[in-house]
């Protein structure tokens, strides 16, 4: 396998079916360089009879441009006019795609993780080989940093386990552009990045307990510079120490602690005003007769706040375990564990913030469909999504981490029906070995 293809494999025995699979798809149409190629072989008739590229009628253009990766095709742009637009026509619609981190030593070519490309057509039940497109992050610029997520800018953010660098750095993983953002020392291990709005930002918690909200600045500084803004709210007598999950609604930051807490922050309030204020009087996991999580990790395992349509939700993963006082925790370890808990369904619930309660959604407002991961998670229509369906839920499972030997039983995907209440399919990303995570992010080329 080559070896600017980081998608390795994970068992130590050889490339898993799904990651030879991507490599194929990625050798001959899912990266750039050969995607390039093809164009060249076409633009001096090798491939079409004769034919310039410039004389194809759009509807053959359209289909070979479809037939690649749409960030592949970025670089076609160049070919001619007609290429040119109907790559940015695409290009203007990003489509969702996988960052898939690996550890560092299943990569020699000096960069980090790989950007991965799945069909999100429902018809052909996803099972297009996945393409692997190179990432553009750097292992030099992220040593010793986690990826925490993704931004509404399509840009990762990596962040040191223990804050001993006091930054947080923001990659374009398609076009390598990035940028450190300065902190302050923080209580909470990583920031929490903001799900909704138009503007980057992310959430942590300060040493007070109160919570440091990071933006950035629309437009940027007179020279040109990206800025970012840091607000404060109080805690209004409400203390948490840590928080699983944000969204960006309305002018509004609403926060998930790790004991079900919902908090709301009025980002345009003066600091004097600017404070926690509690959402609703009991707590998620109370509503569900949940046990309380023993650490954030496992209460962000269970659910996900995010924005669509104006509306805060939050998405419960349902859980399949073999004892009932396992379900919706993962277990730390699994040496003695015999059935490992896989995603089966999703419920999910609108925030009435008039009526401070949760009320069950059973179908998603007008053509949405969600898109749910660790660090990541956002709404999209699906009219402007490229094999996206409606009311259906996108998600990733990540299988047990066992700390003691650092392996994983490694990364799915697949699609809920909201309507058939049913996962409709799901395709393995990695198989189990060396530690691995994956992220849903929505790509784009102009940052």
């Amino acid at each position: 396998m080559p070896s600017n293809f980081p998608l390795l494999a994970m068992n130590g025995h050889g490339p898993t079916k799904a990651v030879a699979a991507a490599a194929t798809s990625s050798s001959r149409t899912g990266d750039a360089d050969d995607a390039a190629i093809i164009s060249r072989k076409l633009v001096s008739g090798g491939a079409a009879g004769g034919l310039a590229v410039a004389e194809l009628p759009l509807h053959l253009t359209e289909k070979i441009l479809y037939g690649i990766s749409p960030l592949a095709t970025a670089r076609l742009a160049t070919v001619c006019k007609s290429w040119a637009a109907a790559v940015s026509e695409r290009l203007a619609r990003p489509v969702p795609h996988l960052f898939l981190n690996l550890p560092p030593d299943m990569n020699s070519s000096g960069r980090r993780g790989a950007v991965v490309s799945v069909s999100l057509d429902l018809d052909a039940g996803g099972g297009h080989p996945p393409a692997v497109i190179p990432s553009r992050v750097r292992l030099a610029d992220t040593n010793g940093l986690r990826c925490v997520g993704a931004l509404p800018s399509g840009r990762l953010a990596f962040a040191n386990f223990c804050w001993c660098e006091t930054s947080v750095l923001l990659v374009n993983p398609v076009t390598g552009a990035r940028r450190s953002v300065h902190v302050d020392r923080l209580r909470q291990i990583n920031p929490v990045l903001a799900a909704g709005g138009a503007d980057d930002s992310f959430v942590s918690v300060g040493d007070a307990g109160e919570l440091l909200i990071w933006r950035r600045t629309a437009g940027g500084g007179a020279d040109g510079e990206e800025k970012w803004s840091k607000a404060a709210a109080a805690a209004g007598g409400h203390r948490t120490y840590a928080i699983t999950s944000v969204a960006s609604c309305n002018g509004c930051f609403y926060v998930l602690d790790w004991e079900g807490n919902v908090f709301s922050i009025d980002i345009a309030a003066p600091p004097p005003r600017r404070r926690l204020e509690k959402v609703t009087a009991a707590s998620l996991f109370e509503q569900f007769s949940l046990a309380p999580p023993p650490c954030p990790s496992a209460a962000a395992a269970i659910g996900h706040l995010l924005e669509s349509d104006g509306e805060v939700l939050f998405v419960r993963r349902l859980l399949a375990a073999s004892k009932e006082e396992d379900r919706g925790v993962l277990a730390f370890c699994h040496h003695d564990v015999d059935e490992h808990p896989s995603v089966v369904g999703f419920e999910v619930y609108r925030l009435d913030v008039a009526g401070r309660r949760w009320t069950e959604v059973r179908k998603l407002a007008g053509d949405r469909a969600l898109f749910v991961s660790q660090g990541s998670s956002f709404a999209v229509r699906s009219s402007e999504t490229e094999g996206c369906r409606s009311n259906c839920i996108y998600f990733l499972d990540e299988k047990r981490y066992c700390a003691l030997c650092n392996r994983d039983d490694g990364n799915t995907w697949g699609v809920y029906s909201m309507e058939d209440r049913k996962v409709l399919f799901r395709h393995a990303i990695t198989g189990d070995g060396a530690c691995s995570s994956a992220t849903w992010f929505l790509p784009r080329v102009e940052v």
